[in-house]
């Protein structure tokens, strides 16, 4: 069963809720309001639970049946436009972290703050659930980045969560983007885990000066971390207490390995909040950016699943 979204109006698709309502599929995803107003998609299939909201294209919660949750879902943060929460699978998109050039720009760029358009939803013959958003460029976009593209986002939801970011240049000229599928994993205690899969890689240390170094073992985490590590196309695997994590990716050659640890100062990160988490992004990041002529398309994916 598949819903595809096809009414535009000048070009511009139109989404009331009612019209939202259409893309449910019965007794698999449901199409809400959260407390805040926004428009989410909540998904109870035969092999997972999920959340995904309009805004920001923004999962918010997975979690494969009989098991606890992969994704740290933040529950003392709350989606409220414009700001975004430190939780879930964030879509940083054209640029990863600070604009190159302009830090006027918003962080992470404009993606993970938009509103996308939910575009077909598929209940697929295996029990998975599929879920395809867009983004297009308009006048708001065209303030921060000047170029035509679409960006679609399809997110698989199984017993393996999948997202794959594809970037299109629909443009006259030649761009270059960053990108980050910035994923917040839920662990019991950061100091208890380890992080198979960048042991023998370098890296740049953003804790010391942007440094280049070597990581020579199994990752371990007892202070704040921010790393890109490149050139990798590796799987990383978190060793928790009682489970182990796999994330593979394609379309990436770039590593980013993120915990701010103790008094964060981040406005939804409160108390202790660091130990429940480590992100471990898939990246096309420093000099693993992506430039596309007119008419090319890049994508990037990340998988997901206990081992």
């Amino acid at each position: 069963m598949t819903r595809v979204f096809r009414d535009t109006y000048k070009g511009v698709h139109i989404q009331t809720f009612a019209k939202l309502k259409s893309f449910e599929i019965k007794e698999c995803l449901r199409v809400q309001k959260s407390a805040q107003g926004l428009t989410k998609l909540t998904i109870n299939n035969s092999h997972a639970q999920a959340e995904i909201y309009l805004y920001g294209a923004h999962l918010t919660h997975f979690q494969p049946n009989e098991n606890d949750p992969l994704i740290f879902d933040g529950l003392k943060s709350t989606i409220t436009p414009p700001h975004s929460v430190h939780a879930g699978i964030p879509i940083c998109w054209p640029w990863f972290g600070p604009h190159p050039s302009d830090d006027t720009k918003p962080q992470h760029g404009f993606a993970r703050d938009s509103l996308w358009v939910l575009h077909q939803t598929t209940q697929l013959p295996n029990g998975e659930t599929r879920v395809v958003m867009r983004l297009n460029a308009d006048e708001q976009s065209h303030k921060l980045f000047a170029y035509d593209f679409t960006l679609e986002v399809t997110f698989v939801i199984g017993k393996t969560l999948t997202l794959t970011l594809t970037t299109t240049n629909t443009d006259t000229k030649t761009f270059t983007i960053t990108q980050a599928l910035h994923t917040y994993f839920m662990v019991d205690n950061i100091a208890d885990i380890s992080i198979k899969g960048v042991q023998e890689s370098s890296f740049v240390d953003y804790t010391d000066e942007k440094k280049e170094k070597n990581e020579s073992n199994v990752l371990k985490i007892a202070e704040e971390i921010n790393r890109v590590y490149i050139p990798t196309q590796s799987s990383c695997y978190i060793h928790d207490q009682n489970r182990t994590i796999e994330v593979s990716k394609s379309g990436s050659n770039s590593t980013t390995i993120w915990n701010p640890w103790k008094e964060s100062g981040i406005h939804d990160l409160p108390d202790d909040s660091y130990k429940n988490f480590v992100c471990i992004e898939t990246t096309n990041a420093l000099s693993d950016a992506i430039t596309l002529d007119p008419n090319t398309s890049h994508s990037v994916s990340q998988s997901i699943r206990l081992v």
